[in-house]
């Protein structure tokens, strides 16, 4: 089937919002490429469980699509629709299991020399949406706060090298009671506001309830880590599965396969860890890999004005068949997981930069429990350092 002869009946597996996009737009989808409606249709199927600001940006993209001539939709179109494509994929069921077309796909890609030139189409397209609809700016300036060294005594390298030159390194920050004043600050600003997943806080162990802040551990997951291995060992030992089919079994799974189950309201946050768990490389392993990767994923999809992100020490590094069998974690690594998390917190502040509203953007990093942190903000020098002491409470007023 090609997407011209596509019928709102075709949708009736789709989710009840994914069905009410796809069906009132289904006159849009039949003018396009069969390449770029798969694409599409994968961010659709998933609507119900994606982030307010992924839902927005899918309406806008269709909702931009749809106003334009067909002139200018076929010459938006033309580098998708000049790809060859095997027959064979056009027989697949692409609009049932548009994930499991675009795997196909991209070894059909690989395989004909194509890849290049789908990559240039796709960068082309990805710069006039950006022009054409830029994300809006944060209601508040973006707050991110790193908190990293838990358990660690004395760090044995400097700290936060790559921070220092954005920001204020600041040598005598008090440490009483600094996670508490951190979490409380993130709980108010989350409070002042209602919108759904824009405040979040992020624990690479086992975190401290802060309501009505959105969050995830990785202790809290240690159940569905469990499960997942399991299955993966499972299906390792089977001789019957490569990679790539493991991979293609990872992304069929439902939350509830690992364990992760609750109310259709908690179903959004449901998928968003199984997808940290599914498509994070050591997520399921390493405590500071899952903050890291967590933080990313976090900024990239929900773009929350709030965040704060805590590193707990990782294991030591065992035999990778070990650690995937379920052996008994080995010895906690704190020296190691704060070079981790010091790398770490360099990498959310980029990605954070990467958002809308950089130029507003607060970012603390701390070396918890310690009196070393970094200050960036708006109207801070930059690439200098202070001794003099303060609270954390006063540390974060240098943000306001």
């Amino acid at each position: 089937m090609m997407p011209a002869q596509l019928k709102t009946t075709d949708f009736g597996n789709y989710p009840p919002l994914a069905t009410q996009i796809a069906t009132g737009n289904v006159e849009l989808l039949r003018q396009l490429p069969l390449v770029f409606t798969a694409v599409l249709l994968r961010e659709v199927i998933a609507y119900d469980w994606r982030f307010p600001a992924e839902q927005r940006q899918i309406d806008s993209q269709l909702s931009l699509l749809g106003k334009l001539s067909s002139t200018g939709l076929a010459q938006k179109m033309a580098g998708f629709n000049s790809l060859r494509l095997n027959p064979e994929l056009e027989r697949t069921g692409w609009v049932t299991n548009p994930s499991g077309f675009i795997e196909q796909l991209t070894a059909w890609l690989w395989s004909t020399h194509q890849m290049d030139g789908f990559r240039q189409t796709a960068d082309l397209y990805s710069s006039y949406l950006s022009e054409a609809m830029p994300a809006p700016e944060p209601a508040s300036p973006r707050l991110g706060i790193v908190i990293v060294g838990q358990g660690v005594d004395k760090a044995e390298a400097p700290l936060f090298r790559k921070l220092r030159p954005k920001g204020v390194y600041r040598t005598k920050v008090k440490p009483e009671g600094g996670l508490e004043v951190v979490l409380s600050a993130a709980a108010k600003r989350a409070a002042a506001r209602s919108e759904v997943f824009a405040h979040w806080y992020i624990d690479g162990g086992t975190p401290v309830p802060t309501a009505p802040l959105t969050q995830i551990s990785y202790a809290g997951l240690e159940r569905p880590r469990t499960l997942l291995l399991e299955r993966t060992q499972q299906a390792i030992q089977s001789g019957s599965i490569g990679p790539e089919g493991l991979r293609s079994l990872l992304a069929q799974m439902k939350p509830e396969d690992v364990g992760l189950q609750g109310s259709p309201e908690t179903s959004v946050l449901n998928y968003f860890q199984l997808t940290l768990l599914t498509e994070g490389s050591g997520t399921q392993i390493f405590a500071t890999t899952f903050a890291q990767w967590a933080a990313r994923e976090c900024l990239r999809r929900a773009q929350p004005e709030t965040l704060v992100v805590r590193y707990a020490p990782r294991q030591q590094l065992q035999p990778m068949n070990e650690m995937l069998g379920g052996a008994k974690a080995g010895a906690p690594d704190p020296q190691g997981s704060l070079v981790d998390a010091d790398m770490g917190s360099y990498y959310t502040w980029i990605n954070m930069t990467r958002l809308p509203g950089a130029e507003r953007l607060r970012f603390l990093v701390w070396f918890e429990g310690h009196h070393e942190a970094v200050v960036i903000g708006p109207g801070l020098p930059r690439g200098t350092t202070s001794d003099s002491a303060m609270d954390m409470r006063q540390v974060l007023g240098l943000l306001a």
